[in-house]
C-alpha cells in the first residue's frame, strides 16, 4: 500500500494526493528542483492540491525542523535575550534588541503569509539603534552579545543593520542614508524565506544547483516588498542588489562599478563582515581581522575601493584589531605603482606612509617617492604582495 508521507531521514517525502486540506507543516515544502511550494505555517488548502495535482507535481518534500537546545530555531535569539544569557558590554540596548527581534519576527511571518507589512515599526527600531548608537559609550562595536547565537536568521540582520549603521555614520553621512542602510540591512535576506529550509541550514558547502537556487533570494525579497509605499527606493536596491560586485560578477543582473549605489555597498560590506566572523556548520569563524583584510582583498572585485578602505579604518578600530599592513610590506598600489610600508600614524590603518618603487610600468625607480596616503586622495592599496613579485 502507498504511503502519504515516506521518511527519507533528513527530510519526509509526501505524495499529493494524499494530502488533505488545511494541512498546516512548520517548514517550507517543496518540489523535486527545489522551488518552495508552500511557506511554513501555510494551510494547503484545496485549490493548491488541486493546482499541484494539474500541473504535473505528485510529491513534494518538507524538512524536519531542527532544534537547538530543544527551542525550534525560529524562536531562538528570543529566548537568548529573554534569559539575559550575555553580561558583558553592550552597544545596543537589551529592549532594543528585543524590539527588533520581534518586529523581523512579525515583517517574516507576514511575508510568508503574503500579507501586507506595516514598516512603520521598523523604522522606529531603526531609530531606537541609532539612540542607542550616539548614547553608547563604549568604544567598540560590540555583536558578540548575539552573533554566536545559532538563531542566524535574525542575528545576522539585527548585525548587519546596526554594522552598516555604524558605518553610515563614520562617513559622516546624513540621517536618512544612516536609517535608510539600517532598514536595508535588516531586510537584505527577507528574500530567503521562500527557500527551501535545508538549503538554508545545510551542514555542508552548497552545490551548484542549490547555490543557482539560493541566488534568487534577491528578488524574491525585492518582490516581496516592491509594492510597499513605506519602503523607499534606496532600501528596495539594497534588497534587490546586495550581492552585485564592484567589477560586474555578482547576481541578479551583474551591475558593476557606479551602477550600485553607496547605500547597496556599505549593507554588502556589512553583511560580508557579519558572515565572516560567525560560525557555520561548514566553516570556523574568522576573527575580526582576518575579516577586515578579507575585505579589503575584495576592494576592487566585490566593493568600491575607497569605500573599502573607509570600512577597514573606521571599523577596524571600532572592532579593536590591529593593522593591516607591517611596516615593510610590499603593496601594489591603484595606479599599478608598487610600495613598501615604511610608516602608520595608527595601529589601524589602510593608508599608511609609504614609499613607491616601481613606477606604473613597472619599472624601479632610481630613486624612491615617499608618500603620505592620508594625504594624496588620488592613490590607494589594492593588495598586499610577497616579495617574490616585487623581484
Amino acid at each position: 500500500m502507498e504511503q502519504a508521507f515516506v521518511d527519507l531521514g533528513d527530510k519526509i517525502q509526501i505524495i499529493v494526493k494524499y494530502l488533505k486540506p488545511n494541512t498546516v507543516l512548520n517548514c517550507p515544502t517543496y518540489d523535486t528542483d527545489g522551488n518552495v511550494v508552500q511557506q511554513a505555517y501555510s494551510p494547503f488548502l484545496q485549490e493548491h492540491i488541486d493546482k499541484l495535482i494539474s500541473t504535473g507535481i505528485d510529491k513534494i518534500f518538507y524538512t524536519k525542523p531542527k532544534a537547538v537546545d530543544n527551542v525550534i530555531y525560529e524562536k531562538n535569539l528570543k529566548d537568548y535575550l529573554n534569559k539575559n544569557v550575555y553580561q558583558g558590554p553592550r552597544t545596543i540596548k537589551v529592549d532594543t534588541q528585543k524590539k527588533a527581534v520581534g518586529v523581523l519576527e512579525q515583517i517574516n511571518e507576514r511575508l510568508k503569509k503574503n500579507e501586507n507589512v506595516d514598516f512603520e515599526q521598523s523604522k522606529s527600531v531603526i531609530q531606537a539603534i541609532e539612540t542607542d548608537i550616539n548614547e553608547s559609550k563604549e568604544e567598540i562595536v560590540n555583536l558578540l552579545d548575539i552573533q554566536a547565537y545559532d538563531d542566524h536568521v535574525y542575528s545576522h540582520a539585527l548585525n548587519v543593520g546596526i554594522i552598516a549603521m555604524v558605518f553610515a555614520k563614520k562617513l559622516k553621512k546624513d540621517e536618512k542614508f544612516v536609517q535608510d542602510v539600517g532598514l536595508g540591512g535588516f531586510l537584505h535576506d527577507v528574500g530567503k524565506i521562500r527557500l527551501p529550509y535545508d538549503l538554508l541550514h545545510k551542514e555542508s558547502g552548497l552545490s551548484p544547483k542549490e547555490f543557482e537556487i539560493v541566488k534568487k533570494h534577491p528578488r524574491y525579497g525585492y518582490e516581496m516588498i516592491k509594492a510597499s509605499s513605506q519602503v523607499n527606493e534606496t532600501v528596495k536596491k539594497i534588497v534587490l542588489l546586495h550581492h552585485e560586485k564592484f567589477d560586474g560578477s555578482g547576481y541578479p543582473f551583474g551591475f558593476k562599478d557606479v551602477q550600485i549605489e553607496d547605500a547597496v555597498y556599505v549593507v554588502a560590506m556589512s553583511e560580508m563582515y557579519d558572515s565572516l566572523t560567525t560560525k557555520v556548520p561548514y566553516r570556523e569563524a574568522l576573527g575580526s581581522k582576518e575579516a577586515l583584510k578579507t575585505i579589503v582583498k575584495s576592494s576592487g572585485s566585490n566593493f568600491k575601493p575607497d569605500i573599502v578602505h573607509q570600512f577597514a579604518n573606521s571599523m577596524g578600530i571600532l572592532f579593536k584589531e590591529s593593522s593591516f599592513y607591517n611596516i615593510g610590506d610590499y603593496i601594489l598600489l591603484n595606479t599599478n605603482e608598487i610600495g613598501k610600508v615604511i610608516s602608520k600614524d595608527n595601529e589601524i590603518t589602510s593608508r599608511p606612509g609609504i614609499e613607491i618603487l616601481k613606477n606604473q610600468q613597472g619599472k624601479p625607480l632610481i630613486k624612491s617617492i615617499s608618500i603620505d596616503l592620508n594625504l594624496d586622495g588620488t592613490r590607494h592599496i589594492v593588495r598586499k604582495m610577497s616579495p617574490t613579485e616585487v623581484i
